[in-house]
């Protein structure tokens, strides 16, 4: 026997989820998939494993480099385990129910498995609950899918949450309105990423005229992040080519809905934040909790579909179950009874009606014998009673 074997030794980011914590997984995620079927969204359950041909297409290249993959034993072809289930339920939505009325509404639960940590999130096994809006491009749909996700938040016991609302195709959509070529693009999406705004300012000074001529609105944009009125008044007082103006409209519109909808809804926005939403094509948003480092989930619009089938237009959330839990105000157990070996089965069943815990004796022995498992009550002469 290993060192490693001899004391249970996992792999970094994979983790054992222990009692009592997986009894607050299991109902937490039973609370959010509730939550979206009362929504009209559809359980699927995709496998862990595809072809790599089908899990990764060209849409979802960013996932390549986060992927497991292993050759089929019985048909010889490499395989992939799942990174991210989204490009799962656009397949499903694009091939198994491609005849289903649209738009579809699926919801799903399951882990995936990412070959590297992140530096925010050390963990490689997540569980992910989410849902998706497949077959319609509209700023209603886009509302939907985050009162959706607050509700589901808020259902599942979670408090002070902020949706952070991001644009990803704007900035690509002023590049391409002035001429930024892809080398200076790159340059300048990296240090956007990092909000080194200085370095990127001075990469917008190397480009064409045109584009040096845009500066003011760059730099406008550059502060665009924080409290939503005051970017959306920053957005409101530029300039903007066409195809960028109309992803700014697109935002006012999912606002104003949003607020309309759940005034205390809290609201950033970052219109250049792109870390993450590579495959997306529209609005985004991460969601963050005051009392976490992490984000709670993630979602926006993107294309689903594989490659030789119809595409459609989609718009879904992704929920991270470790890092909602992680926020969660911790809940009592249920009260653990002992049952001593004497008493019959079916004498239990009623304590379990009225919400305890029972554990049955399999041998003699009675408040000692509680007390070793664990038990803070013993069923003694029909009735419950503190050890």
């Amino acid at each position: 026997m290993t060192k490693a074997s001899g004391c249970g030794l996992l792999p970094v980011g994979m983790t054992d989820v222990l009692p009592p914590f997986i009894n607050g997984e299991s109902e937490t995620v039973e609370k959010v998939t509730a939550v979206f079927e009362s929504f009209g969204y559809q359980r699927v359950s995709p496998p862990l494993l595809e072809f790599e041909e089908t899990l990764l297409s060209e849409k979802y290249g960013d996932l390549s480099t986060q992927t497991f993959r292993l050759t089929d034993a019985v048909s010889g072809k490499i395989m992939g385990l799942r990174a991210d289930m989204t490009p799962q339920i656009g397949r499903i939505a694009v091939t198994r129910l491609n005849k289903e009325p649209r738009p579809l509404r699926l919801a799903y639960s399951g882990h995936v498995v990412r070959m590297f940590p992140t530096q925010l999130n050390p963990a490689r096994q997540i569980l992910q609950v989410g849902a998706e809006l497949i077959g319609t491009d509209c700023a209603k749909a886009d509302a939907e899918i985050i009162l959706l996700a607050a509700e589901a938040l808020e259902k599942a016991g979670v408090r002070d949450f902020v949706f952070d609302l991001n644009l990803p195709t704007l900035f690509p959509a002023l590049c391409a309105a002035y001429g930024i070529d892809r080398d200076d693009r790159e340059k300048m999406t990296a240090f956007l990423n990092q909000k080194d705004f200085s370095a990127a300012e001075v990469v917008l000074e190397t480009t064409n005229r045109k584009a040096r001529e845009a500066k003011s609105v760059f730099i406008s944009l550059f502060q665009a992040f924080g409290e939503y009125e005051r970017v959306l008044d920053l957005l409101k007082s530029l300039s903007l080519p066409e195809e960028a103006a109309a992803e700014r409209g697109r935002l006012f519109e999912v606002v104003s809905m949003l607020k309309r909808e759940k005034p205390d809804l809290a609201l950033t926005i970052d219109v250049l934040e792109n870390r993450g939403f590579e495959y997306h094509c529209g609005i985004c948003f991460s969601v963050f909790s005051k009392r976490s480092d992490h984000e709670l989930g993630r979602g926006g619009r993107y294309i689903a579909g594989v490659a030789g089938a119809l595409c459609e237009p989609a718009v879904g959330v992704t929920l991270f179950m470790s890092d909602i839990l992680s926020v969660l105000e911790k809940k009592e157990n249920k009260t653990r009874v002992y049952v001593p070996f004497s008493v019959p089965f079916h004498q239990t069943a009623a304590l379990r009606e009225e919400g305890y815990v029972t554990v049955c004796g399999v041998r003699p022995g009675e408040r000692e014998e509680a007390r070793r498992l664990s038990c803070s009550c013993i069923y003694i002469g029909g009735k419950v009673q503190p050890l």
